[in-house]
């Protein structure tokens, strides 16, 4: 059905894998996410880890239980991006609740008003055409809206949008979700002064109660934050710090995957020795990330028409005539003499 090697994030919604079953490993951190979220009327939490270890997927996890447990959840999390403000982060807030109810069909945009939901598509519109300067009351829009319609959307400052946004929490939790959840993500792509800045501006709209915002990065967006008493004064909890699977659980997810993508009625080999996993688990200190990609491009060299189980012989090999071919040729003498040196000292 699909490659068990994949390494992109498992999805909340719509998934190759059911998340709910295709999860391996992290009770402790998950106890600890779970704790802060159900009940506490809105939190502020921050994810870090190495790149690679599987920090959207733990979100992705955590945010799919609750949206089973009356949490309502985007069907993305949301990419900050370096040149983001306070009101282009509301702005893709408000963009990713409107996408959620438009695509689910399950929501059937019943869970709020019409009007509300026409206010989202326009300023959705701003968002997608980056157009601040669009006009606060649209007449006459046509269309779905029907010709003689009157909408007053707010306008595009933090308090209006904060305002807004507020009204739309209401409405979404008057139609019976508990709370909200949002998961944003690429906190590490920003500059130190970039992330201060956004969050002081923030500071505010993410004290939204009832809606719990979910931040990921690398380790070290936690000190930036930290650096910030204003902001870090109002986290709820400390940063939850993810590790690498171990070996085990790399293996058993694995494992996992094959059996959830096997194709009914015909039969499947687990590709590889167990010897392999435990070969790349030692050379990528656990980093699930490198260890797929690198199971990835032997597959992808060693080709045929009948099934194959990669050993450790020829993963070592293939792995070693690839890197050799993609960057050890392309190099000079001088560049290779270089190279040798500092793998010698």
């Amino acid at each position: 059905k699909s490659k068990p090697i994949y390494t992109e994030p498992l999805l909340v919604f719509g998934a190759n894998v059911d998340l709910k079953i295709g999860f391996v490993g992290r009770e402790e951190e998950l106890r600890r996410l779970q704790n802060v979220i159900y009940g506490a009327g809105g939190t502020r939490v921050l994810v870090s880890g190495d790149v690679g270890v599987g920090k959207t997927t733990f979100v992705n996890y955590i945010r799919a239980i609750a949206s089973q447990n009356g949490f309502f959840t985007t069907l993305k999390e949301i990419a900050v991006q370096p040149d983001w403000n306070g009101v282009d982060f509301i702005l893709n807030t408000l963009s990713s609740i409107y996408h959620t109810i438009k695509i689910r069909n399950d929501l059937k945009q019943s869970i709020i008003s019409t009007e509300n939901f026409n206010k989202l598509q326009l300023l959705v519109d701003i968002v997608e055409k980056k157009d601040k300067e669009y006009g606060i009351s649209i007449l006459g829009i046509g269309g779905n809206y029907g010709s003689n319609t009157n909408l007053s959307i707010p306008s595009t400052n933090i308090h209006s949008l904060q305002t807004f946004f507020e009204e739309i929490v209401n409405e979404i939790k008057r139609s019976g979700y508990k709370e909200l959840i949002f998961h944003y993500n690429n906190l590490d792509i920003l500059e130190t002064s970039q992330l201060q800045k956004l969050f002081n501006s923030i500071r505010d709209f993410i004290q939204t109660k009832e809606v719990n915002f979910i931040f990921i990065g690398d380790l070290t967006v936690p000190t930036a934050i930290n650096q910030i008493k204003r902001v870090s004064s109002i986290m709820t909890e400390t940063p939850i710090i993810l590790g690498g699977l171990s070996i085990k659980e790399v293996k058993q997810l694995l494992e996992k995957r094959i059996k959830l993508l096997e194709i009914p009625n015909l039969t499947s080999i687990k590709p590889y020795d167990d010897e392999v996993i435990s070969k790349l688990y030692n050379l990528y200190d656990g980093n699930l990330r490198f260890i797929l990609n690198s199971l990835s491009t032997v597959f992808c060299e060693l080709v045929k028409d009948n099934p194959i189980i990669i050993t450790n012989k020829e993963l070592v090999n293939v792995l070693s005539e690839t890197g050799k071919k993609r960057w050890l040729d392309k190099l000079t003498d001088n560049e290779k003499e270089a190279l040798f040196l500092i793998l010698k000292k």
